[in-house]
C-alpha cells in the first residue's frame, strides 16, 4: 500500500521545533509502522524516535488503500 513517512524534529539546536525533516513515500505492508527503527540517521546527525502515529485510510470505491506514519524524533549525536 501507498505510503508516506514524514519525520518531525521536537528538540535541536539546528532544526526548529516541529520542522519536518524529511518525507518518503514508499510502497510497503500493513506492518511497516511496527519495523520503524528506535533510531534514524540523517544528514550526518543521529535521531532517536520519540513517537509514532499512524493513519490509515480507504477508499473501497477505488480498492485504494494508503497510510500516512508521522515519526517524531529527537536529535541524540552526531553521526
Amino acid at each position: 500500500m501507498k505510503t508516506i513517512v514524514k519525520y518531525i524534529a521536537l528538540k535541536n539546536k539546528d532544526y526548529q521545533l516541529g520542522h519536518a525533516l524529511f518525507e518518503e513515500e514508499l510502497e510497503e505492508t500493513g506492518d511497516y509502522f511496527d519495523r520503524i527503527p528506535s533510531h534514524i540517521q540523517f544528514q550526518n546527525l543521529q535521531f532517536k524516535v520519540k513517537s509514532k502515529e499512524l493513519t490509515r485510510k480507504q477508499v473501497f470505491d477505488d480498492v485504494e488503500e494508503s497510510q500516512t506514519i508521522i515519526v517524531k524524533v529527537i536529535a541524540v549525536t552526531e553521526a
